[in-house]
């Protein structure tokens, strides 16, 4: 540290400055960073998005079906498509999935079952 204040105030000066640009390249990364990351969430809800209408699609595709199978019989009230339930676990989705086409099937058998002695 030197006693002549010229120089002390260059010193000074110098850290300020150093101190500035650090502080500019540590927020510029930090806004590279966060573009990243804003572009990778865009990216997980635009898959979201759609995954959501492809559930949405097969489900309705079910349910279509089945008012479809029960749309001539008068004696059988159908209702609107459920709505969805909000406490499902979202990780099972596809176990979810998976038990809609059996009981779907199983649906259509019983229904068959029921209308068959009265269309003869």
């Amino acid at each position: 540290m030197t006693e002549d204040p010229v120089a002390r105030y260059k010193e000074l000066l110098e850290t300020a400055h150093h101190a500035a640009r650090a502080h500019s390249e540590h927020e510029r990364r930090r806004a590279v960073d966060l573009v990243a990351e804003i572009n990778a969430a865009d990216q997980r809800v635009t898959a979201a998005a759609k995954a959501q209408a492809q559930v949405d699609g097969e489900i309705n595709a079910w349910w279509r079906q089945v008012i479809t199978a029960a749309g001539d019989l008068k004696w059988l009230t159908t209702t609107p498509r459920p709505t969805p339930d909000p406490s499902a676990n979202p990780d099972q989705l596809r176990d979810y999935l998976r038990q809609i086409e059996p009981a779907t099937k199983e649906f259509n058998t019983t229904l068959r079952r029921a209308i068959w002695p009265r269309r003869i």
